[in-house]
C-alpha cells in the first residue's frame, strides 16, 4: 500500500494548474495610467487556441493590491463592453463571487479551460473553484482574446503577434 501511495505522490503533478502541459504563446502587461496592474501570460495545448478556448490557460501575476469587488466590477465592465447580455453577466458574476479572492502584489491567478470546456481558477498552486458553464469560460477568455477587446495591444502580445 505504501508503495502505491509513494508512486501516486511521485506521478501526481504538484502544481494544480496545468501550465506544464501547455505551450506559452505570449505575454504582456495590463497598465492603467502610470501603473502596471498585472502581467498576463497565455498558454495553449500544442501552441494553438481552439475557437472555444479549450485547453487554454491565462495566468495573471498582479503588481498591485486589488480587492475582490474591484476585480468583479472590472470583469463586469469588460463583459458589458463586449456586448454580453446583462442576464448572462449577472449569472457569471454570481459564480465568480464565492471563488475570487482579493489579490496582492506577486499573487498569481490562473484561469484554465479544460478539454470539456470546464473552467478552473487557481491562486498559485491552489484550486479556488470550478465553473461548469461552458459559455462562462468563453466569455471570460474573450475579455483578453476577443477581436473586440478593450486592450488590443495586450491581445496581440498574448497571441505572440
Amino acid at each position: 500500500m505504501y508503495k502505491w501511495l509513494l508512486l501516486f505522490m511521485l506521478t501526481t503533478p504538484v502544481f494544480g494548474a496545468p501550465l506544464q502541459q501547455l505551450t506559452k504563446l505570449g505575454q504582456g502587461e495590463m497598465d492603467y495610467l502610470f501603473w502596471t496592474l498585472y502581467e498576463a501570460e497565455l498558454y495553449a495545448h500544442n501552441g494553438r487556441i481552439s475557437p472555444t478556448y479549450q485547453n487554454t490557460a491565462l495566468k495573471l501575476t498582479y503588481a498591485k493590491s486589488i480587492s475582490k469587488q474591484a476585480l468583479l466590477e472590472a470583469t463586469q465592465d469588460q463583459w458589458e463592453y463586449l456586448g454580453y447580455h446583462l442576464q448572462d453577466i449577472n449569472r457569471w458574476l454570481a459564480k465568480l463571487h464565492p471563488i475570487w479572492p482579493n489579490v496582492e502584489p506577486d499573487d498569481e491567478l490562473t484561469f484554465f479551460i479544460d478539454e470539456n470546456g470546464i473552467s478552473r481558477f487557481y491562486m498559485g498552486k491552489t484550486l479556488l473553484g470550478v465553473i461548469g458553464d461552458i459559455q462562462f469560460g468563453q466569455a471570460f477568455m474573450a475579455i483578453w482574446l476577443s477581436k473586440n477587446t478593450s486592450e488590443p495591444e495586450l491581445r496581440q502580445a498574448l497571441l505572440g503577434d
